[in-house]
């Protein structure tokens, strides 16, 4: 292997900025083509950004229409930064997937609930990457490109936000919790 198409920062917790300048360099020299960033709230985003040399290309964010992520992403939006959403179905979240305003919309295109929580993301801007290993669903995720959700419809969709996701990178004790599974100062 010559280089890697994208290399991401994970969490944004211990030494980001000695991390993302080991980063930038590795991109510098060739190794990586892109780099990004995983996990920054709109709050950590301005911390970080200063720090940078390089702006990353993506941050990898949870985000679905239940948890759209409307301030990071006109933040991001800024420095021409793309969101790839984590778990763009909401790992599989029964109440999103069966809520009435998606089921009404893939019965008018004869599509799944997946389906059409896909195609609004994708036509929000965001870089989706489903994860399935069942063929059919792989399949399904895969065929999002014969129609296209109105103007109307993409504001329905945009109303259920809860803005309320499942992790929160800025919780209390979650960066001692994560890093104390590494001997990061042994």
């Amino acid at each position: 292997m010559d280089y890697i198409d994208l290399y991401l920062l994970h969490q944004p917790y211990g030494d980001v900025a000695g991390a993302w300048k080991a980063i930038e360099e590795a991109k510098e020299d060739g190794v990586l083509k892109s780099i990004g960033v995983s996990n920054m709230t709109p709050k950590i985003w301005k911390e970080f950004l200063p720090q940078a040399s390089t702006i990353p290309a993506v941050n990898q964010v949870e985000c679905n229409p239940f948890f759209q992520q409307k301030e990071l992403k006109a933040l991001l939006a800024e420095h021409d930064v793309k969101i790839e959403a984590y778990q763009p179905l909401g790992s599989g979240n029964a109440a999103m997937l069966s809520h009435p305003a998606v089921t009404k919309i893939a019965e008018k295109y004869g599509k799944n609930a997946g389906q059409i929580v896909l195609r609004f993301e994708l036509q929000e801007g965001l870089i989706i990457l489903p994860r399935s290993t069942n063929p059919e669903r792989i399949a399904g995720n895969i065929d999002l490109f014969d129609f296209e959700l109105t103007e109307e419809e993409m504001n329905t969709i945009r109303a259920m936000d809860t803005r309320k996701g499942k992790h929160d990178p800025e919780a209390p004790g979650i960066a001692e919790m994560l890093l104390a599974n590494y001997k990061i100062h042994d």
